[in-house]
């Protein structure tokens, strides 16, 4: 077994970001504003916009290799919307939905590239102003919420926190990748460089809870649990594992201690008796869906973009339901294979990476990447943003074990190609 598969978790010093440059700097500040989103076009997306032609200009962006079934994916994806969008009874709003697609779908193209050009930098990069404008935001509507700050009406109406978002849901899942990176940089750092971290995750965590969105419950747990899992199975030391499993229940039991804490506010409580039991447009919403999948059966092509809405009673509140409804059966199976493509190629990089930064990030990203894979059968996140961000975090470049066995068998020559 190698010296790599041997080590545990990374040292701090190799996990430092380090100093960086103009552009590095655009792209953190363009992530942190990615929490910014209750006014549309938001200042993510022009930047994003803005920044791609710039970013091809400096040559900041390359292609990953391995990423064609994604840009396949996308490719189809787009033709979807684009021979659907003349069947849209109300063709404005369909050519509207179209466009923030179009929109979402060149931020994925930049966080591609990025992660093609800069490899596993590029994740720190992104995940270091994910988390910053995830903390800042989160702080600012819990101290909200409490009444600590004077902007409740603002970032906490009727009783949920969802920031500077426009729903809550959307805010918790949003809320899901720092707080599973944040524990991935506890359980990579060493101790006296945890607390920034260990902040963050607690920010996270609570904002998670205080949104009362019971999908971003489970996808937090379930984030958390896909992570573990993975760094349980990439780690071949026996300590390694042996401190990852000590860490589990431990983490647990302190997590439960806080939210017993955080639960025994009467503000608090009220809301969890209302938000855990069976909510009555839950009834509403998978009719929804059975109805929509009848309606896609006998519109092979879709109703259109956008159309959901205005077809049915509510909206599917079913990512792949909707795509099939309203893209036809292309646009369906091109996004679900796009998003469980990405889940499985993260998942598999963070087991068979070479480096073991690598894997501890794309063990974040396919944690993050699972969560929104499930959460998606129960929501639209057709148009979050975050859902394209990891899209294309996932198709990082990375050497594996395996390719670099093969390598090695084909001789020095071959090891050092272009990749």
């Amino acid at each position: 077994m190698s010296g790599q598969q041997q080590r545990g978790p990374v040292s701090s010093k190799r996990a430092r970001l380090g100093r960086l440059d103009s552009f590095e700097w655009i792209m953190l500040a363009t992530m942190g504003l990615c929490a910014v989103v209750f006014i549309e076009p938001a200042p993510f997306d022009l930047l994003a916009v803005g920044l791609l032609p710039l970013a091809l200009l400096l040559r900041r962006l390359a292609i990953p290799r391995g990423s064609a079934f994604a840009l396949v994916c996308v490719a189809l994806f787009i033709v979807a919307n684009v021979l659907s969008l003349p069947a849209a009874k109300l063709l404005f709003v369909g050519a509207r939905f179209f466009a923030i697609t179009a929109y979402l779908i060149l931020a994925w193209a930049l966080v591609l590239g990025f992660v093609g050009k800069s490899g596993e930098r590029a994740l720190q990069v992104l995940f270091a102003g994910w988390a910053i404008g995830a903390t800042v935001t989160s702080v600012l509507a819990i101290g909200s919420y409490f009444g600590v700050l004077p902007f409740a009406a603002r970032m906490a109406p009727q009783g949920r926190v969802h920031a500077l978002f426009k729903d809550a849901n959307v805010y918790g899942a949003y809320l899901v990748a720092p707080a599973v990176w944040a524990v991935a940089q506890l359980v990579s750092l060493e101790r006296g460089r945890r607390l920034p971290w260990t902040i963050v995750l607690v920010v996270c965590a609570m904002g998670v809870l205080l949104t009362y969105s019971r999908g971003a419950w489970i996808s937090l747990a379930l984030g958390l649990a896909v992570f573990f899992g993975l760094r349980m199975v990439a780690f071949g030391s026996p300590r390694s594992r042996a401190m990852l499993l000590l860490m589990v229940p431990v983490a647990a039991v302190l997590l439960a201690l806080a939210l017993d804490r955080l639960a025994s506010v009467d503000v608090v409580q009220t809301m969890l008796d209302q938000r855990l039991g069976l909510q009555r447009y839950d009834t509403d919403r998978f009719a929804t869906q059975r109805e929509a999948l009848e309606v896609a059966t006998r519109t092979p092509l879709g109703i259109g973009p956008g159309q959901s809405e205005s077809t049915f009673t509510r909206a599917a509140h079913n990512a792949y339901v909707r795509a099939f409804v309203e893209n036809g059966y292309l646009g369906g199976l091109s996004l679900a294979a796009l998003l469980f493509g990405s889940f499985f190629r993260s998942a598999w990089l963070a087991i068979d990476a070479e480096d073991v930064r690598v894997q501890t990030a794309m063990a974040v990203v396919a944690g993050s990447l699972a969560a929104i894979c499930v959460e998606s059968m129960v929501i639209d996140s057709v148009h979050w943003r975050h859902t394209w961000i990891l899209a294309g975090m996932a198709w990082l470049p990375g050497l594996t074990r395996g390719g670099q066995r093969g390598q090695r068998a084909r001789g020095p020559t071959a090891a050092l190609a272009p990749r």
